[in-house]
């Protein structure tokens, strides 16, 4: 099974690019304090074990907000990793399936399952 981002809650006070090096469609500018429902799931990429920055930026899902560049992928072992170009580590632990990712007011990202129901805001 594999990982899809079924909403984007951007809380900070800056816009926000998502990026997909896989599926261009999946691209999108999500302004300030605004959330995007994608029509289509986003698939997120696989990559198996924990690359460095350079290495993943061309295969692997990203998020760009303020503060950092966030690249992040499904290790094929029951979670998604990332890291910013800045070094932060991304680890979010769970069962392959639907998932909601938040930047937050400081442009972190925050992964959580996805809500039964979402709502853009």
């Amino acid at each position: 099974m594999a990982y899809h981002i079924t909403l984007i809650a951007n809380k900070s006070a800056s816009s926000i690019a998502i990026t997909n090096p896989a599926y261009e469609g999946d691209s999108m500018l999500v302004g300030p304090n605004k959330s995007y429902i994608p029509t289509r799931k986003i698939l997120v990429n696989k990559i198996s074990g924990n690359p460095n920055y350079s290495d993943a930026i061309g295969a692997a899902n990203n998020i760009y907000t303020y503060s950092d560049n966030y690249c992040f992928w499904d290790n094929t072992n029951s979670a998604v990793n990332g890291i910013g170009e800045k070094g932060l580590r991304i680890a979010f632990n769970m069962s392959a399936g639907e998932l909601q990712i938040t930047v937050n007011a400081d442009g972190t990202l925050t992964f959580a399952p996805a809500a039964t129901s979402a709502t853009a805001g």
